[in-house]
C-alpha cells in the first residue's frame, strides 16, 4: 500500500487535500463492505477510555513528565529502543509478520481537521486491520499498540514504519534483512 501518489488496491485516486470524508465513517463503511465483524474491527465507543489508552502510551513509551502536555504525539521522547523502515511496497506483509494473527491490538488512526489532530481507537485483529487499510483513501497516520503494551508500530503517509517496545525493533530489523536479501 502506497500513499503517494494517492491510488489504493483498486487504483481509485486518493483525495490529495484535506478534503476528505470523516475516516471514521469511511472505515466503518469499509468494515461493511469487507463483511468485517467485531473480532476483526470494532470501533471504540465515546464512553470508552480513549484517554486511558493514549496515557497507557505515553506512560509505556514515551519519557513526558508528568502533567506536562504531550508533544506530537507519540513520537517524541520515546523512552525505548526505536527502528524504522520505508515501506516501498507490501506494508500489510510487514504487519502481519510483526503482529500475531490471533492478538487483539489497539489501532488507532489519526485525522487532522483545521489543524487539529485527533485519534480515534479501534480494537481488533490484525489481519481485519490490514484490509482496511489495503482499502482507505486517507489518514495522517496509524498506531498499532500491544494491549499490553509491550509495543507500538507507527506508520505515516511518507510511508515510513516505526517500533518500539519489547521485541519488535528486532523483529523488524530481521523482516528488512530477509527482504534485502531477497532482492
Amino acid at each position: 500500500m502506497k500513499r503517494y501518489p494517492y491510488i489504493n488496491s483498486n487504483g481509485k485516486k486518493r483525495p490529495q487535500s484535506k478534503e476528505w470524508s470523516d475516516v471514521r465513517a469511511e472505515i466503518m463503511c469499509l468494515k461493511t463492505k469487507l463483511n468485517l465483524t467485531d473480532k476483526f474491527l470494532r470501533m471504540l465507543t465515546p464512553y470508552e477510555d480513549y484517554k486511558g489508552i493514549e496515557e497507557q502510551i505515553s506512560e509505556n513509551f514515551l519519557n513526558i513528565k508528568s502533567g506536562a502536555s504531550n508533544p506530537d504525539w507519540p513520537l517524541q521522547g520515546l523512552v525505548q529502543e526505536a527502528y524504522s523502515v520505508e515501506i516501498k511496497n507490501a506494508l500489510e506483509s510487514y504487519l502481519l509478520h510483526l503482529v500475531p494473527l490471533n492478538e487483539e491490538i489497539w489501532f488507532g488512526v489519526t485525522e487532522t481537521f483545521k489543524e487539529r489532530s485527533k485519534i480515534w481507537f479501534y480494537e481488533g485483529r490484525i489481519e481485519g486491520i490490514t484490509k482496511i487499510l489495503n482499502e482507505i483513501c486517507f489518514f495522517d497516520e496509524c498506531y498499532f499498540v500491544s494491549k499490553k503494551y509491550d509495543w507500538l508500530i507507527r506508520y505515516d503517509r511518507h510511508d515510513i514504519l516505526m517500533v518500539t517496545g519489547k521485541n519488535i525493533p528486532e523483529k523488524l530489523k530481521a523482516i528488512e534483512d530477509v527482504a534485502k536479501h531477497k532482492g
